[in-house]
């Protein structure tokens, strides 16, 4: 949706790695500079409609980044939940070995079933902005059958993590019958606006006869 805002604020705000939507925008915006939020709050401090402003976008005056960790988005785990299945099938990536062997542990679906993809992250440091998931599906021979890009969103940098689930207020269906049944191999990214990915891995896709 297009976003009308004054000059004035259109200046300040970019700086905040926000990226504005106006009517004469033909182009892709050039990426946001990098700056210290704490910093711009207080240069701000004397204006409270703007701080009222960039606290309505979600930013923290008091939100202070991890000294130790320079990733701008931190994907903690993915998940499959079920419809009529208590018990989600979940790949963590805590770790570099984590993310090298999400292969080794396929996501099973049972055939027919009802599911949707969870995905917890964090955003540190700065806004991500145009946060997206590239999947794409291959079969075993590696033969190319699915590809799809998901919009996450724009979000601000935080101490805790969030969860979204995809879709957000629907289900897919899992397909069904012997022909559907077996492993595919698949391969995601998150990645955002600036073409900056944050994560990569491969994994296995199982098609069940039943829950495990």
């Amino acid at each position: 949706s297009e976003m009308c805002i004054s000059d004035r604020y259109q200046r300040r705000v970019r700086g905040f790695g926000v990226k504005l939507v106006t009517m004469a925008d033909n182009k892709k915006p050039a990426p946001a500079p990098e700056v210290n939020l704490n910093d711009t709050f207080k240069k701000e401090a004397n204006d409270p409609s703007m701080q009222a402003y960039l606290r309505s976008l979600g930013i923290d005056p008091n939100y202070v980044p991890p000294k130790d960790d320079p990733r701008r988005v931190v994907i903690s785990e993915l998940s499959i939940v079920f419809k009529e299945h208590s018990k989600p099938t979940v790949l963590k990536f805590e770790t570099e070995d984590d993310v090298k062997n999400a292969k080794k542990h396929p996501l099973v679906i049972k055939e027919g079933c009802n599911y949707k993809m969870k995905v917890s992250f964090r955003v540190q440091h700065n806004v991500v902005l145009g946060l997206q998931i590239k999947n794409s599906i291959y079969s075993k021979i590696g033969v190319k059958l699915a590809s799809d890009i998901e919009m996450l969103g724009t979000y601000p940098p935080k101490t805790e993590f969030q969860s979204i689930e995809i879709p957000k207020n629907d289900w897919n269906e899992a397909p069904s019958g012997m022909l559907s049944r077996g492993e595919y191999k698949g391969k995601m990214a998150f990645t955002d606006d600036d073409d900056k990915c944050h994560l990569e891995f491969e994994y296995i896709m199982k098609i069940a006869k039943e829950f495990e």
